[in-house]
This record gives structure tokens, sequence and C-alpha cells, in this order.
């Protein structure tokens, strides 16, 4: 056993000499790098961290940041909370502010729907063939809603029910202005079965009123 171990020695002694192995049992005490100087994200000023995942320069700083990270997760929970208190109905109307407000931007150049005017001094709306009241089902439905006068049409006109039919039949036709007529829609509940498919429709809306240079209302 003994003569093993000489062998084993004189062998690594050998090794050590032809590669230039440090006689420290082979191994280099490691030079480890300071981590690179970082800004605090508190007080914003530059510090030397201790370890590379260090975010602020001061114990008093650190305080100050979990107590900012643990204020936004009670502001998300609140908000959270808050959606979920949410009617259907406000949920609902806060949906259809953006889907005029689309409507109005996607025909900016055409008369109104239902006499034609091109006044621009008039107010104009976001005006729907079947009212929201009457088939909730269409409420979001875009060949529903068009560019129509507020006072003499929306408003005083009742919606302009004939002209506004011969309009939808003259711009999508027949078939489509039979399906608009027709049953077969499904309800609001079934298009949005929680909140946060309004919610999601809501940013699909916003993001289409962005990308046309549109700040959205809501």
């Amino acid at each position: 056993m003994l003569r093993l171990w000489q062998k084993f020695y004189y062998r690594m002694r050998y090794f050590s000499h032809l590669f230039n192995i440090p006689k420290n049992n082979g191994l280099s005490k490691l030079k480890t790098k300071k981590p690179r100087k970082k800004r605090c994200k508190v007080c914003g000023d530059v510090f030397q961290p201790e370890r590379p995942l260090t975010p602020c320069c001061s114990i008093k700083c650190a305080i100050e940041l979990t107590r900012r990270q643990n204020d936004q997760k009670q502001k998300k929970v609140k908000t959270v909370k808050r959606k979920e208190l949410m009617t259907r109905s406000q949920w609902y109307s806060k949906l259809q502010i953006l889907v005029n407000q689309y409507v109005r931007w996607r025909d900016r150049d055409q008369p109104c729907c239902t006499c034609g005017t091109t006044n621009q001094h008039i107010k104009y709306d976001a005006g729907h063939f079947h009212t929201t009241g009457a088939r909730p089902e269409l409420r979001f439905e875009l060949t529903n809603i068009h560019k129509q006068c507020s006072q003499k049409c929306n408003v005083y006109g009742s919606g302009m029910r004939k002209e506004y039919q011969t309009f939808i039949i003259d711009k999508y036709g027949m078939d489509h202005f039979e399906w608009l007529e027709s049953n077969d829609h499904k309800s609001l509940k079934e298009q949005f079965p929680t909140w946060q498919d309004i919610e999601d429709e809501m940013k699909r809306y916003r993001q289409l009123l962005r990308d046309v240079g549109i700040k959205p209302s809501i």
C-alpha cells in the first residue's frame, strides 16, 4: 500500500513539472472580480455593490425599495378587486366608448350614413342600426355601427331606420342585412364569458387606435 502511494506521489510530481501545475495540491487560488458599479434603484447614486444582484447602495434605500414593491403589490391587488366588483353593464359601457371612437375614426371621411350630410360643423355619433337595448348581441358588431349625424338622424330621427336599412343593403349586400336581422348571433355573455375577456377586447381596440395615431379615450 505504501508503494502505491509513493508511485502516485512521484507521478504527480512528474506531471506537475511537465504541465507547470502549481504545487498547492494542483489548485490555484481563484481571483474573484468585483461586481461592476451600478446605479441605486432608489436614490440613483452610483455605488460599488458587494454582490452582483445588490439593487441598493444602503440599508436605508433597501428598506425604501421593499416598501415601494409592497405598495405596488397592494395596488395591483386593489385594482383586480375593483375590476371584479364592476358589473357587466359598466364593462360594456367602457368597451362601447372605445368601439365608438374607432368607428368615428373609421368613417371620418364618410358622410352621415342616413342623410348623407358632410357638414363639418355638426356633431356626429357612432349610430347603431339595431339599438343596444333591442339587440344587445349586436352592440359591438362593427357593421351595425356607422357614422351618423347626432341631432337630425340619431336623436330626433330615432336612428332613421328606413334610410339606415337602405345604407346597409347598399354597402354590405342583402345577405349581410338578412344576417343582421336573423337570430344567429351569440349573446354578449357567450361573446365575453368573463370580465377579463371584455378587458382584452378593450386592449385590442386601444391598440387599434394607437396604431393609427389616435389616443384612446379611456
